[in-house]
């Protein structure tokens, strides 16, 4: 029997996941260590007379970073587990579903109780724009909340899935039952990234941000329009590498192109960027002071450099594996199967 496509798509998810906790955990090391200089430092402003933090602080946060890079290695290897169809796999991500589900319900409960508490306006705010800066405050716990309650479906979900019989015999089955697919694993992966690209850029209709299109802003029912065909096309992307469809794989490619190209228009001209992460700034936090100008252009210069070197890695990933997209040879009626 071949691997199930549950199985196969719950793995990547793993995979994505384990990758976040152990950016994370680098994050939190590394921003534990420059902030501590710059507030030791007198670097951050009105920082000066900030007390500096006890000793067992730093020892505190490296045993939280330790501890998200064991889940992240529990993480990583049940997702090799569930590739290779181990049977201890199985109860693995059963005992990762459960606790994804108990933990994320509680802190959707406390994010929902959080979002009808009376909350202060901020010291910093003017006074005309403090409602406004209290209903940005329950926007995010919204959004904090929808995030908690994806984990929690996502958790619930593995209990339902990997509890089912079928999923059940296939894990029981003796080793080297599982029928080898022809779909490359890289692949599989793309096809499954598109997939949750998809639901993405659905997610997108429904968040009060612009959307960006070689540095034209669009709101309304333009940006719905161009999230939902982007929505289609990732999609049908996903399903169609998954199906090793041959348009599917051009089509991939076409939007890989199209990406390279819009990160270049960026990487040219970064001012179409700036205005349009000062327009999103000035929405959300219209008191928020702006970074100093070289940073947010070397920073965005870097990632759609990091975006285009992505791009074409994907792009040379579905040249590689063409062949794997050609229907397998049929033998005819009167040419018999080669020796084993």
């Amino acid at each position: 029997m071949k691997r199930p496509f549950g199985v196969v798509f719950s793995a990547i998810i793993l995979i994505l996941g384990s990758l976040f906790q152990l950016l994370l955990a680098l994050a939190m090391a590394f921003g534990g260590i420059i902030l501590q200089k710059q507030i030791r430092s007198g670097e951050l402003p009105g920082a000066t007379a900030a007390a500096p933090m006890p000793d067992w602080m730093p020892v505190f946060i490296y045993a939280i970073c330790v501890f998200i890079v064991v889940l992240a290695a529990w993480g990583i290897s049940t997702a090799v587990g569930l590739i290779r169809m181990r049977r201890w796999a199985r109860y693995s991500i059963l005992i990762i579903g459960g606790l994804l589900a108990v933990f994320s319900f509680i802190q959707l409960l406390v994010t929902l109780l959080m979002m009808f508490v009376p909350l202060p306006a901020p010291p910093n705010v003017d006074a005309s724009q403090a409602q406004t800066a209290l209903a940005i405050t329950r926007i995010m716990f919204g959004v904090i909340a929808i995030l908690h309650a994806i984990v929690c479906a996502v958790g619930v979900s593995w209990l339902i899935y990997f509890n089912r019989e079928k999923v059940r015999d296939a894990f029981t089955a003796e080793p080297g039952t599982i029928i080898k697919s022809r779909r490359p694993v890289l692949i599989s992966v793309l096809a499954v990234l598109n997939m949750i690209g998809a639901a993405c850029c659905l997610l997108m209709v429904f968040i009060p941000l612009p959307a960006l299109i070689f540095g034209w802003m669009f709101d309304g029912w333009g940006k719905v329009a161009i999230y939902l065909v982007f929505a289609a096309l990732t999609a049908s992307v996903g399903v169609g590498l998954w199906q090793l469809k041959e348009w599917s794989r051009l089509l991939a490619m076409a939007m890989q192109t199209f990406g390279i190209v819009l990160c270049g228009v960026y990487m040219v001209r970064p001012t179409l960027m700036l205005r349009h992460i000062a327009e999103i700034q000035q929405r959300m936090m219209p008191m928020q002071p702006q970074m100093p100008q070289p940073f947010p252009t070397t920073m965005y210069s870097a990632i759609f450099g990091f975006d285009i070197l992505l791009y074409i890695a994907i792009i040379a990933i579905l040249i590689y594996y063409r062949k794997a997209f050609q229907p397998p040879a049929e033998l005819s009626p009167n040419e018999s199967a080669p020796p084993q």
